[in-house]
């Protein structure tokens, strides 16, 4: 078992909120539960966060995935079942430890490498208040003006992973309303931690991100985790294939 390097007590908190998607298991009732090469995606996010000798984790999963994720997993595994968004279920996890420093982690996010979680953990010192993987933004970006479009600088851009390494006093303001003006609150509104923390004036630091840290939430997510496993072929090469349904 390979010893974590984070600053003090680190709790990691398993975020299984994704709702069920096409393409994904008619008995899994989030995209987590789908099993990939004999292991359910939550199982393999387990097992990696256990061999960086992290204590055992506070899952929190919608109402509906709770009492199979409660069946399925070590029964000395504490899975909270709430109802409502991101913000309620950090809330709800923040109830039950008391712990520094939250690891959280989307269960989606299942097949991020151990390395990344690693970097993470070692890299939140006295200057920051929070670390997060980031990966390069590489779609085509456009801003939308009055006058037409314009295209937009990538190389200042990237997307946020999990996990997300935060102080808990940082991560407490961040789920406090008041703290998140609403004009800084994320494109769609839905609550970020990160996000939030940075409107409340937190310090982030980022580290190197991996493309098998996407999240899996539907066929076309499990498919591409399928080929990351080496489980399927990548045949997206072949004609016509983008445009079947």
């Amino acid at each position: 078992m390979t010893s974590s390097s984070a600053p003090g007590r680190v709790r990691p908190l398993v975020l299984a909120l994704a709702p069920p998607a096409p393409g994904i298991s008619h008995d899994a009732e989030t995209p987590s539960l789908e099993t990939l090469g004999g292991s359910r995606l939550i199982e393999r996010l387990l097992n990696t966060l256990h061999a960086l000798g992290l204590p055992a984790p506070v899952v929190v999963a919608r109402s509906e995935a709770a009492g199979h994720l409660r069946a399925l997993l070590d029964p000395r595994l504490r899975v909270l079942a709430v109802d409502g968004d991101r913000r309620r279920a950090l809330r709800a996890a923040l109830e039950v430890c008391d712990d520094p420093l939250l690891l959280v982690h989307d269960a989606e996010r299942a097949l991020t490498p151990q390395t990344v979680i690693a970097e993470v953990l070692a890299s939140l010192h006295g200057g920051l208040d929070a670390v997060v993987p980031v990966v390069a933004m590489t779609d085509s970006v456009k801003e939308v003006l009055p006058g037409g479009l314009r295209n937009v600088d990538r190389s200042t851009l990237a997307g946020l992973q999990s996990p997300r390494l935060l102080r808990r006093e940082v991560l407490e303001a961040a789920l406090d309303p008041a703290q998140t003006p609403a004009e800084q609150a994320p494109p769609g509104g839905r609550f970020d931690e990160i996000h939030a923390a940075l409107a409340a004036g937190a310090r982030v630091g980022t580290v190197q991100g991996s493309h098998s840290g996407f999240a899996v939430l539907d066929r076309l997510t499990l498919w591409q985790a399928q080929i990351s496993l080496g489980l399927a072929r990548d045949t997206s090469h072949r004609r016509g294939l983008a445009r079947r349904g």
